[in-house]
C-alpha cells in the first residue's frame, strides 16, 4: 500500500532548538499519524489538520498547511485499511509552490483500492545535465509549473497480490531557464515542456507485516507504463518500472534490501528520466544530480531499535544511470552511504520521524521527513 498520506510532510534542521518546534507541532497534531487501524476503533472516520514546516536541500526552509481526513466504509470491518484524503498547501523560500490533495480509498477490506494525486506544482529545479559524462561541479537553475493527475485502480488477485491500470497526466510549462545552460537549447527531451498523458499497468506483491516500518516480508510493484500522442501526451515512450524491497529480521535487528530499475528502449523527457538522489533512492545526492533513460540502483540498510521510542539506521547505496539498458557498465557505478536516527510516532502502525545524514560526492545532506526510504 502506498504511504501516500505522508509523501509530502518533509521536515529537517540542524540546530536543537528549532528541531523543538518542529517535533511540537508535529506531536501537537496528534492527528494523521495513527488513525489506521487502532487496536480499539472507535468510529468510521476522524478529521485532523497541522501545520507544515521543512527544509531540503532543494527548497531550503518550507511552510504551509494540511489536512487528512481518515475513514472506513461503512460495509467495511472497523479494523479494515483506513481510506483517507489529505489535503494541503506548502510555499518555500526558493519562491515554489505546492498545492496537493493525494487519496488512498480501499473497499470490501482491501479487495479494491484507488488511489493517486490531484495537485499544482511551481518549483525551482537543479539541473546537472543527461547522462554520466557532465562535470562533477556543473548545475543550471530551471523553473517548472504544472498541474498533476494520477490515479491508481488494483483489484486483489490473490492473498497477496494486486493489479489494475494507472492514469497519469502532467502537463510541464518551463520557465527561467539558464542562458547559459542546456535546456535552453531545447535540445534535451523535454526541454520545451509538454504534456504527459498516458496509461499502464500496476501489479503489486505485497506480503509486509507493516507498511511504513516492516520487519519481515517482501514489497514489489512493476509498473508498464505508454506515453503515446494517441492518449494526448506531447511524447511517444513505454517505461517499465520495478521497486522490489525484500525485509529480514532477528530480534530487533531489521535488514532491508531494495532493488529498483527503470527501463526505457527510447530517450524519455528529462522529468521522466530515471534520477539518482533525493530522500528516497540514493540519499547523499541531491535530487537528480545523475539521470537518464534507464536507470539501476542497489540499496541496503540495517535498522535496530534501541531504546523508549528511539531507533537508528546505516545504509549504503551504489547506482548508475545509462542512456541504453545495455550500456550499463562497472565504472559508472554512483554510491553514498550513510546513518540515521528514528523517533516513533505510531506504535501501532509504526510510524517514524526520520532523521537521515547521506554523503555521496564528497557532500553531506541531511533529511528530516515521516517514513522510511524504502
Amino acid at each position: 500500500m502506498p504511504a501516500l498520506k505522508f509523501k509530502y510532510l518533509n521536515f529537517i534542521h540542524t540546530h536543537t532548538k528549532q528541531l523543538l518546534v518542529l517535533l511540537v507541532l508535529i506531536f501537537s497534531a496528534n492527528s494523521g499519524f495513527s488513525q489506521a487501524d487502532s487496536i480499539i476503533p472507535k468510529k468510521r472516520y476522524k478529521i485532523s489538520g497541522f501545520p507544515v514546516l521543512f527544509y531540503t536541500p532543494e527548497t531550503r526552509f518550507g511552510f504551509g498547511a494540511a489536512g487528512i481526513c481518515t475513514f472506513n466504509f461503512k460495509k467495511d470491518s472497523l479494523r479494515a485499511p483506513v481510506s483517507s484524503f489529505n489535503l494541503g498547501f506548502a510555499y518555500t523560500q526558493n519562491n515554489q509552490v505546492l498545492c496537493y490533495l493525494p487519496f488512498t480509498l480501499f473497499f470490501k477490506n482491501r479487495t479494491y483500492q484507488l488511489y493517486g494525486e490531484v495537485g499544482y506544482n511551481k518549483y525551482t529545479y537543479n539541473f546537472y545535465g543527461v547522462g554520466n559524462d557532465i562535470p562533477k561541479d556543473y548545475v543550471e537553475k530551471y523553473g517548472v509549473e504544472f498541474p498533476r493527475l494520477r490515479i491508481t485502480a488494483l483489484k486483489k488477485i490473490s492473498k497477496h497480490f494486486y493489479v489494475g491500470p494507472r492514469y497519469a497526466f502532467d502537463n510541464f510549462s518551463l520557465f527561467k531557464l539558464d542562458t547559459a545552460g542546456y535546456l535552453i537549447k531545447k535540445e534535451i527531451p523535454g526541454s520545451k515542456g509538454g504534456y504527459v498523458s498516458g496509461f499502464g499497468i500496476v501489479t503489486v506483491y505485497d506480503s509486509r507485516d507493516y507498511v511504513f516500518y516492516p520487519s519481515k516480508g517482501f514489497f514489489g510493484e512493476l509498473v508498464l507504463f505508454r506515453d503515446d500522442k494517441l492518449t494526448g501526451s506531447s511524447f511517444n515512450y513505454t517505461r517499465i518500472a520495478f521497486d522490489a524491497t525484500k525485509y529480514f529480521s532477528y530480534k530487533e535487528n531489521i535488514l532491508a534490501l531494495n532493488l529498483y530499475t527503470i527501463y526505457s528502449d527510447s530517450d524519455l523527457p528529462f522529468f521522466q528520466m530515471g534520477i539518482l538522489g533525493g530522500m528516497k533512492k540514493m540519499r547523499g545526492f541531491y535530487e537528480g544530480r545523475y539521470r537518464d533513460n534507464n536507470l539501476l540502483v542497489f540499496q541496503a540498510e540495517y535498522r535496530r531499535h534501541l531504546f523508549w521510542l528511539l531507533g537508528f539506521t546505516v545504509f549504503a547505496d551504489a547506482g548508475q544511470v545509462a542512456k541504453r539498458y545495455d550500456a550499463f557498465n562497472d565504472k559508472n557505478w554512483r554510491y553514498t552511504y550513510g546513518c540515521g536516527l528514528r523517533l516513533t510516532m505510531d506504535k501501532v502502525q509504526k510510524i517514524n520521524l526520520r532523521v537521515d545524514i547521506g554523503i555521496g560526492d564528497n557532500k553531506v545532506l541531511p533529511y528530516f521527513t515521516i517514513g522510511e526510504a524504502f
